[in-house]
């Protein structure tokens, strides 16, 4: 009797720890949907606040609105000229102008699709992971709430071409890895590596290096048939052919030979194109490795979980068994996908942060699943009523000691994961949204003018000190797009002196200071709008 109550007293946390977990799963849809929600918080909570960088951002900004003034959505122009430094094809300027049609020209507009598509990515990699545990679904989200990298900087949050990129990448991921259980996967495979080429051009090349080796290592390659290649293909080019030939009708193989001159070859060759050399330890000591982001936690519990996994198959001897339901080839695409980008960017000689984006998904996908099966354990263990001398049992839980440091260690290990999920989660909040700010000039612009004013659609000169003070008097490339999609302006360079010699009508954005400088030459300018640190003045022209 005494045994029994012993018995019942140690199996008391297991069964209360079990009980939860059927709770989980049987609301599971309810908690996805707080999780979906709590990511989309991530994504576009203070969304128009955030400066707008004046690189890829703004770039990609004029580039789509100049489109919808141009009437011409597959060549791009900055400031109404040819742009042959934005060498991207058009998916992800046709993203901002969606959102530009949806929001109208805003900020939040240039930014809607690139959250929408970091949203989406997380949706489907959490759905994906479902197959292998519930709570393997939630967690996947919680790590993508917790990816403060890419949510601060030039991916979830920015107008540019990575978030839609990466979000083609993961889908194209997925389908990779489900290849085995129905090749018509592989024609998906092909139209997202096709849809990922036409956002953001050569770096799609890692989709076809990671699936291209998938297949030659899990010999799926030699079972495809003549008609799988036959629509593989045409998944790959329809799409690639149908945007050259629209591209082809404007400047024939400039494009072309522009991207291969500049975007393939300089920008990754040996020269130091841009100043972006860095030596091949870079993405490792700047994201994966750094302090105070996730990623070195789920680097560790990746480690670990396959570090488990290869003991059990070798106390086992499952091997065969393993390779022939197809786990192995599963952790081979895992690996493949995160060792692939994270290799062959660390050896490119021009590197940027975002290269290595793409890396943090399978990283997080894989670490929740390892995650979820160690949460999930206490669901293995048998009941009192059942044989507790089960040889299948480890000697450990066939004592109430034992079921009760199980039953311990379950807890610990929930409250663990809660607790470092949350304390980076919080960090991602902090840095992500509550330092989201904006630009005091930036908001003038926004503030001083709006499409229907008098001077919309002139000619803008500007004298405020930019990113380089010496270069006062030209357009910064966040200036210019906030010029043109607050007030239609034509920017011009030149500054004050230009701006006097105007003889249509134009207008000179100046900060305070330099307007006392410039006040006397500036007296026949009409004052359009103040707020103490900078002005608007408008001139009519003669």
């Amino acid at each position: 009797m005494a045994g029994m109550k012993a018995w019942k007293l140690a199996e008391a946390p297991i069964r209360l720890y079990r009980a939860l977990l059927r709770f989980f799963e049987r609301y599971y849809w309810i908690f996805f949907a707080l999780a979906v929600c709590a990511l989309a918080f991530f994504c576009f909570r203070c969304l128009d606040v955030q400066y707008v960088d004046s690189w890829d951002e703004a770039r990609h900004g004029v580039n789509a609105y100049e489109m919808i003034q141009n009437g011409d959505y597959i060549r791009h122009t900055y400031n109404y000229q040819t742009d042959d430094w934005n060498l991207k094809p058009s998916i992800s300027y046709w993203g901002i102008v969606l959102g530009f049609r949806l929001f109208g020209y805003r900020v939040l507009g240039l930014r809607f699709v690139s959250a929408l598509a970091y949203l989406l990515t997380g949706a489907a990699c959490a759905l994906f992971a479902k197959r292998y545990s519930k709570e393997a679904s939630i967690l996947v989200l919680a790590f993508f709430c917790a990816n403060e990298r890419p949510l601060s900087a030039h991916l979830a949050r920015a107008g540019d071409a990575d978030a839609l990129y990466m979000l083609f990448f993961t889908l194209a991921m997925l389908c990779m890895l489900r290849i085995r259980e129905n090749h018509k996967r592989l024609y998906l495979c092909g139209l997202f590596f096709s849809l990922a080429f036409l956002t953001k051009s050569w770096h799609a090349g890692m989709i076809a290096a990671v699936g291209g080796l998938y297949l030659l290592g899990t010999g799926e390659l030699f079972r495809l048939k003549a008609k799988e290649w036959g629509g593989f293909l045409l998944s790959v080019f329809a799409p690639l052919l149908l945007w050259f030939g629209w591209r082809f009708t404007k400047d024939g193989f400039f494009f072309l030979r522009k991207m291969v001159e500049v975007d393939l070859l300089a920008r990754t060759g040996s020269a130091n194109y841009e100043g972006n050399e860095f030596p091949f330890s870079f993405y490792y000591e700047t994201v994966f490795g750094a302090e105070g982001f996730i990623y070195r936690w789920l680097l560790l519990i990746c480690a670990a979980g396959l570090l488990a996994g290869l003991v059990w198959l070798w106390r086992t001897q499952t091997w065969r068994k393993a390779w022939e339901s197809g786990t192995l080839q599963e952790v081979i695409g895992y690996l493949l996908w995160f060792l692939v980008p994270f290799l062959g960017f660390s050896l490119v000689r021009t590197k940027l942060i975002w290269y290595c984006y793409p890396c943090t998904v399978p990283l997080a996908v894989g670490a929740a699943v390892f995650l979820g099966k160690a949460l999930r354990a206490p669901l293995a263990l048998q009941d009192s009523g059942e044989v507790r001398e089960s040889p299948l049992r480890p000697r450990l839980l066939r004592t109430p000691g034992g079921i009760l440091a199980a039953g311990l260690a379950a807890w610990v290990l929930a409250a663990g994961c809660m607790a470092g999920i949350g304390y980076y989660m919080w960090n991602s909040y902090l840095h992500v949204i509550r330092e989201a700010h904006g630009d005091p000039f930036q908001l003038f612009i926004q503030e001083s003018v709006d499409r229907d004013s008098k001077y919309a659609g002139e000619k803008a000169f500007v004298f405020v000190p930019g990113e380089d003070p010496a270069d006062i008097g030209s357009w910064d490339q966040n200036m210019l797009f906030l010029a043109e999609i607050s007030g239609d302006f034509h920017c011009a360079d030149g500054g004050v002196e230009e701006f006097l010699k105007e003889k249509e009508p134009a207008v000179l954005y100046i900060d305070a200071a330099h307007y006392e400088e410039y006040r006397q030459a500036l007296a026949g300018a009409e004052l359009l709008y103040e707020n103490g640190s900078y002005l608007l003045l408008g001139n009519q022209g003669s």
